[in-house]
């Protein structure tokens, strides 16, 4: 159990990170105020450290799958981020063994989204996610438009971002939303708004109450759902404040 569970391609490495932090910052065993870092009994150091990455990352993700846009030097940033987390999680001598410990206290999926096999049930299962399963697929979600009482969200497969095609199995990219003066404590503060179509999702306010002087934000991820009815792992969030 070591760091190449984090893959190699470098957009992929970026959203398994950002899947990682989000899981280890959710709810845990223990209730409200438990985190899932806590179950598998990583330090609060291991935990701020993770987050001090997937910060770093955030905002060269898209910036990444844009070869007219990003630079060499933010190029570097991000692989030497990913290189750090690599080195940070691993079971080497100066690693802190953070993908052992999810293999050894955390559930079915918490080995899902951290890619871990070897010691768990997945391990008898193919190494490559079926073409029909959405486990390990995750969307990428950007804001495309913020204008007047509306919002349009992009939502493509970061293995071809060019396209507005679903990926080969999948039947649905679903859109969750929340809505909220602070931002949402897990995923499951959300609702589900709609499914995109060729690319991309219209999003409107209709019902928002406005009348209160504190600012709003609206808050979205995304998801595959495959044809079999199967959901996969959540993008990263997007959020911006409503415009009313």
């Amino acid at each position: 159990m070591n760091s190449t569970n984090i893959p190699q391609n470098i957009i992929k490495a970026i959203l398994y990170i950002i899947a990682l932090d989000n899981l280890q910052l959710s709810q845990g065993s223990g209730g409200v105020g438990h985190h899932k870092w806590e179950d598998w009994m990583w330090t609060q150091e291991d935990s701020e450290f993770v987050s001090s990455i997937r910060a770093i990352l955030d905002p060269l993700l898209e910036l990444y799958q844009n070869k007219n846009i990003i630079n060499t030097t933010q190029r570097a940033q991000a692989k030497q981020a990913v290189k750090s987390m690599r080195e940070y999680a691993s079971y080497d001598v100066n690693g802190h063994r953070l993908l052992l410990k999810i293999a050894a206290l955390g559930d079915n999926n918490d080995w899902n989204v951290a890619n871990i096999k070897f010691g768990t049930p997945l391990a008898k299962k193919p190494g490559k996610g079926k073409s029909d399963s959405p486990a390990m697929l995750q969307p990428m979600l950007s804001m495309k438009r913020n204008i007047l009482g509306e919002m349009e969200l992009g939502v493509v497969s970061p293995e071809t971002p060019t396209s507005k095609k679903l990926p080969k199995g999948m039947k649905f990219a679903k859109v969750f939303r929340y809505i909220g003066a602070t931002a949402p404590k897990s995923n499951a503060d959300f609702s589900l708004y709609g499914n995109a179509k060729r690319g991309k999702i219209h999003i409107t306010f209709e019902g928002v109450d406005n009348s209160g002087t504190t600012k709003l934000y609206a808050y979205y991820y995304a998801c595959y759902e495959s044809n079999k009815g199967e959901l996969g792992q959540p993008s990263i969030i997007v959020s911006a404040g409503i415009v009313f």
